[in-house]
């Protein structure tokens, strides 16, 4: 092994933690075999994340920095942390980064790349940003117009994260915000796009989505995977293919 190769294995984290789902997926697709200490109890669940069949065996934490330490982390990556779980890791010594939310695609890109770097597999990120250049360069040219819901008709907002993946896979979000289901009724969209989260799961938000009013639209209906928009991060780029394929 030559010394550089040396230098960079012993300054190569080799017990990583993440705290947070979002974080646990930027893991799942960088991290080397070996390197993952511990993910949040989210990131491990089929019904959170399409990237969890990637974290078999792994084992899982509560998302709280005071427990997970005893499990001697040398990284612990989170995202959107309270400032005070950053001061007690810098007391304790323990290299603490926490990102911000991303707010397009491509900050996706660069914070996958930039965790990478982090666990000196640049390869990995260099990987993910190559996918979404050519789903960039491969985007339709005319996006359909169309509407994407959630639970209890919560619209993506028109010029965020969600909206920016939507014109990749070939729509253009058409409103933000709380969808009043007279409103939808009396002007159905020419695309329905329905996020389906947790479909077995029963909850007042989740029959919003069921209703049987919005059975009786003319509006096209496209499944949407909830659990990659949850994040809208690096489970994103299989969920954008396979919306187009639907287009």
């Amino acid at each position: 092994m030559s010394l550089a190769a040396a230098l960079l294995l012993a300054a190569m984290p080799m017990r990583v933690v993440s705290l947070n789902l979002c974080t646990d997926e930027y893991l799942l697709v960088t991290a080397r075999p070996g390197q993952i200490v511990s993910i949040s109890q989210l990131g491990a669940d089929r019904q959170e994340t399409p990237l969890a069949v990637r974290a078999r065996g792994l084992a899982t934490n509560n998302g709280r920095l005071g427990d997970v330490l005893a499990q001697a982390p040398d990284l612990v990556l989170t995202m959107g942390a309270a400032p005070q779980d950053a001061a007690l890791a810098r007391r304790l010594g323990v290299k603490f980064v926490a990102l911000p939310y991303p707010e397009s695609p491509g900050m996706v890109a660069a914070q996958v790349a930039q965790v990478a770097a982090l666990l000196g597999n640049v390869a990995a990120g260099e990987a993910f940003a190559a996918d979404l250049a050519t789903l960039v360069s491969t985007a339709p040219a005319h996006p359909k117009k169309a509407l994407m819901v959630g639970g209890g008709g919560l619209a993506p907002a028109m010029n965020g994260l969600t909206a920016g993946w939507l014109r990749l896979a070939g729509y253009t979000q058409q409103q933000g915000g709380p969808v009043a289901m007279e409103a939808l009724l009396a002007s159905p969209p020419p695309v329905l796009l329905v996020s389906r989260y947790r479909p077995r799961q029963y909850s007042q938000p989740q029959a919003w989505t069921q209703h049987p009013a919005l059975a009786r639209l003319p509006s096209r209906r496209v499944a949407v995977d909830g659990r990659a928009f949850l994040c809208g991060g690096a489970a994103m780029p299989a969920e954008i293919r396979r919306l187009r394929a639907a287009r």
